[in-house]
């Protein structure tokens, strides 16, 4: 654990809210999705461990709960206690498992769009953890480019890629001035890509037996568009934990914080101010 673990202060004016962003995606990477909480909520996000300077990939190994107790420390060494927790992806998998396994943090969750790979998959990945290497989503962050010349290069090339289609030049450009740093004469991937691939080589094998856990209100929300969140698993998802609110957004994928990310963060408020949290 780190000393003192970082986090990205997105500033704001009322209770405590909690984001924990996505596998690759840095906290400043939401700014669109998240300025709209700001005029009702303070909102702070955690800096995962890949984004420690001294991190090591190995540390990771057979589930995500190591990110879920950095969630804990951080918050335990902010001194918060009862904080609405939202997580996107990886962030949405480790605020559920901090929730459950310290209630007392959290008193209401927002999962969107949370990893939760149908147990035939996950029971393969088990098996066969030898065979991580071969998934697509791990050889692809392998093979991820980390170096740039410029910004404005970055944003040209990430630009001609399917993966941001849909996202506004305002949102692409939040991608490239956050999760590219300085080093040198060049800009570097500030999430290293040996992080994401080992991330994406142990996938949350606790996901269904912690969802009935949950004791918060939670609100959990899908892109209708996703690759991550196959139907049967949106359907065991609201069968495991069916006191939640489920909703699902049209015309997006896993990455609809960017892709849609006003209408994302109202849908969210909406239910907020339903629960006067």
């Amino acid at each position: 654990m780190a000393a003192t673990i970082p986090f990205h202060d997105f500033g704001g004016d009322g209770p405590l809210l909690h984001f924990a962003h996505a596998n690759a995606y840095p906290p400043a990477c939401y700014r669109q999705f998240i300025d709209p909480f700001l005029t009702h909520y303070r909102v702070q996000s955690i800096c995962h461990r890949p984004l420690w300077p001294t991190s090591d990939p190995a540390d990771l190994q057979g589930d995500w709960q190591i990110i879920a107790d950095d969630l804990i420390d951080f918050l335990e060494q902010q001194g918060w206690e009862n904080v609405i927790g939202m997580g996107h992806s990886l962030g949405a998998v480790a605020t559920m498992y901090a929730a459950v396994k310290r209630p007392s943090l959290f008193r209401a969750l927002v999962l969107i769009e949370p990893v939760l790979l149908p147990p035939p998959v996950l029971q393969l990945a088990a098996a066969h953890p030898e065979r991580a290497a071969e998934m697509p989503l791990v050889q692809s962050a392998v093979r991820r480019r980390n170096r740039w010349p410029s910004r404005q290069a970055a944003y040209q090339r990430f630009r001609e890629k399917s993966v941001f289609a849909r996202w506004s030049d305002e949102a692409l450009w939040d991608y490239v001035n956050h999760a590219l740093r300085k080093e040198g004469d060049e800009l570097v991937l500030a999430f290293p890509r040996e992080w994401e691939a080992q991330i994406y080589a142990t996938p949350p094998q606790a996901v269904w037996d912690t969802l009935p856990q949950v004791s918060q209100p939670t609100l959990g929300l899908r892109g209708a568009e996703t690759d991550t969140i196959f139907p049967e698993a949106w359907q065991m998802w609201q069968e495991k934990q069916s006191q939640a609110t489920f909703q699902q957004i049209e015309g997006v994928g896993h990455m609809l914080t960017m892709e849609r990310p006003l209408l994302v963060a109202e849908t969210i408020l909406n239910w907020l101010r339903k629960l006067e949290v």
